[in-house]
């Protein structure tokens, strides 16, 4: 079942940019992902995902998506004060793909 993932994090938008380079999402995006978007905000920034499933997107964040935001933001002095913060995921229905 496909899940809308929504998530706030406090870092800034091109550290966050640094990081999808690095993973390189552009040319092998993540299986199960549908569509992926983040927008600049006052504190950091906003993602909007959508997944085929949670556990497809918990594989990925595992795999490449944690791994690559300690390594990129690290070498770049960027610290996290505690956890990241967790993201919202609601069932997602009535999905329409465009053309």
């Amino acid at each position: 079942m496909p899940v809308l993932l929504t998530m706030d994090l406090p870092i800034r938008r091109e550290d966050l940019e640094a990081v999808s380079s690095a993973m390189g999402v552009q040319n092998d995006p993540p299986d199960g992902l549908i569509v992926h978007v983040m927008t600049a905000t006052a504190d950091g920034v906003h993602v909007v995902d959508i997944w085929e499933s949670q556990d497809q997107f918990q594989q990925f964040s595992d795999a490449r998506l944690v791994p690559t935001m300690q390594k990129v933001l690290g070498e770049r002095g960027v610290a996290l004060d505690g956890p990241p913060p967790e993201p919202t995921f609601d069932e997602a229905f009535d999905l329409v793909r465009g053309r």
